[in-house]
């Protein structure tokens, strides 16, 4: 008897209860975030791998001061480990029997299955009971559904099996307790979806991977996808990707989990016309964030590169962002190992408060106006700003609780605007970072609406060594407060073509805001 076993892997684990004010924290020095950090990146899980009888599983510090400003009322995070968080994902999901898998062989001609719980309705292929099925063949006008009863699980072996479907996703996940894909080794599998299509009862995300269920991806075969109308692989739920060599081609989004996004391994080239890995959740307090603990990626993307509502956490892996409007955007982003680089025409990683759900209400009002081509009479439209980036009461100066902390890894930057900014606090507490971007008064290499520590990092910004928090205020033109705004010579404001554009808003002095996205 053979059996799928996993030597390594993701153990399920309680949510903490969280404070008001989603995942944060209570206040305390940022300088304890950092070595917390440090102690999650030393205790991070392993990617999960596997092992079959025929498949085998992917698997300096500157002297320095800090600012030391106690506002009361000043969000600081203590503790935040996306680790310990509840997912739907642990080594059981990649353990299973050999004797248990069961066969579907696509076919233009006549798919085939010896499994009861499969049904094939001309170029449709439905999973209908949980269980494991080993998948092989093609279909370039069909669709491959699973739909089991909400308790069952549902494992499929992808196994060079190509899925094009001209009317809607190429894997469609309607209901099910939790899915998981494996790659199987060696495999090469491709799946694409049609252009212009809508969900039946927004049943599932419109995606060429759609998933109303919670969704693993793992294994180490190669997958390649291209989500023709909107995204890549999106998941209503949670998303767990866990090895495999991904390619990913979405004219919106690349990979979406709304509840979370867990990386834990694999290879990932993106390219997406919106953001290419993302998380939306801005209800739940404990859910919206992206964590990464290895992986190596190439990103593309038209808009950001990672963007999350509550919190991006990077512990290790190797993120080249080549092409981003903004790099890393969530209410708190946290790289606490590994090797970023990034490009971005605006903000490299911007931390901002996340979205409430009046923004959220006046962003669909606005979107559906929009779709109507009406517009409000006499008015002229210079760059509507992102709520997300006014910062607490829509100021855009104001300490709005979001926190940026790097306490180790290399991240190299190259941003047109700023290099780090945060309409909270900054905390650099180590890691070697070189930052090139705009200094111009109001954008800079770090950009702060409140404190800035700098403690045990290691600097290079614009060229200049950079020692002291004071450097950070007075030459950069940064640090507590976000300094005198501005705009970079020879760039555009900022909403002249940014989906993150942040326009109109001004400070006391009667400056342009051009600092808050």
């Amino acid at each position: 008897m053979s059996t799928h076993r996993t030597p390594t892997g993701l153990a399920r684990t309680p949510a903490r209860p969280r404070a008001r004010g989603g995942i944060r924290r209570s206040m305390a020095a940022v300088a304890a975030t950092a070595a917390t950090l440090a102690l999650a990146a030393c205790g991070a899980g392993a990617a999960i791998t596997g092992t079959t009888s025929s498949d085998a599983g992917s698997t300096s510090a500157a002297s320095s001061t800090s600012s030391t400003s106690t506002t009361e009322g000043t969000a600081m995070l203590s503790s935040l480990d996306l680790t310990t968080l509840d997912i739907h994902a642990d080594e059981d999901d990649l353990t299973w029997d050999t004797a248990e898998e069961q066969t579907i062989t696509l076919a233009d001609a006549g798919s085939t299955s010896d499994a009861d719980g499969v049904t094939v309705d001309g170029s449709t292929v439905t999973i209908t009971q949980g269980g494991v099925y080993r998948v092989s063949g093609s279909l370039t006008d069909g669709q491959l559904v699973i739909a089991a009863l909400d308790d069952q699980t549902v494992t499929v072996i992808l196994d060079d099996a190509s899925i094009t479907s001209s009317t809607g996703p190429a894997v469609s996940v309607t209901s099910a307790d939790e899915v998981t894909l494996y790659l199987a080794e060696g495999s090469s599998n491709a799946v694409e979806d049609g252009a212009d299509y809508e969900v039946a009862d927004d049943a599932t995300p419109v995606a060429a991977i759609a998933s109303a269920s919670d969704l693993t991806i793992a294994g180490s075969g190669a997958l390649g996808v291209v989500g023709t109308s909107n995204d890549g692989i999106s998941s209503k739920d949670g998303l767990v990707i866990a090895g495999g060599d991904l390619t990913v081609t979405a004219v919106d989004d690349a990979i979406r989990g709304k509840d979370y996004v867990s990386i834990t391994g694999g290879t990932f080239d993106v390219t997406s016309g919106g953001d290419a890995i993302k998380s939306d959740n801005y209800e739940d307090e404990d859910r919206g964030w992206v964590l990464i603990t290895a992986g190596t990626f190439s990103i593309d993307a038209g808009d950001d590169g990672i963007d999350a509502e509550q919190a991006v956490e990077m512990l290790d892996g190797t993120l080249s962002i080549t092409r981003s409007t903004e790099g890393v955007e969530a209410a708190n982003v946290l790289i606490s190992g590994g090797t970023v680089e990034i490009t971005a025409s605006d903000d490299g990683i911007n931390a901002t408060a996340a979205t409430t759900a009046e923004e959220a209400a006046a962003e669909e009002t606005a979107a559906d106006a929009s779709d109507s081509g009406s517009t409000d009479s006499g008015t002229t439209d210079t760059g509507t700003a992102d709520p997300r980036q006014q910062g607490a009461g829509g100021g855009g100066e104001e300490d709005d609780g979001s926190l940026l902390a790097v306490s180790g890894g290399t991240l190299t930057i190259d941003a047109d605007f700023d290099g780090l900014d945060s309409n909270g606090t900054i905390s650099l507490t180590g890691g070697d970072l070189t930052i090139t971007s705009a200094d111009n008064g109001g954008d800079a290499p770090v950009d702060a609406n409140g404190d800035i520590t700098f403690e045990g990092a290691t600097l290079t910004a614009n060229g200049t060594e950079i020692t002291s928090v004071e450097e950070l205020g007075t030459t950069m033109g940064a640090g507590p407060g976000g300094g005198q705004m501005g705009t970079p010579p020879d760039r555009p404001q900022r909403g002249s073509g940014s989906s993150s554009d942040t326009t109109g808003s001004t400070d006391s002095t009667g400056s342009t805001d051009s600092t808050g996205s």
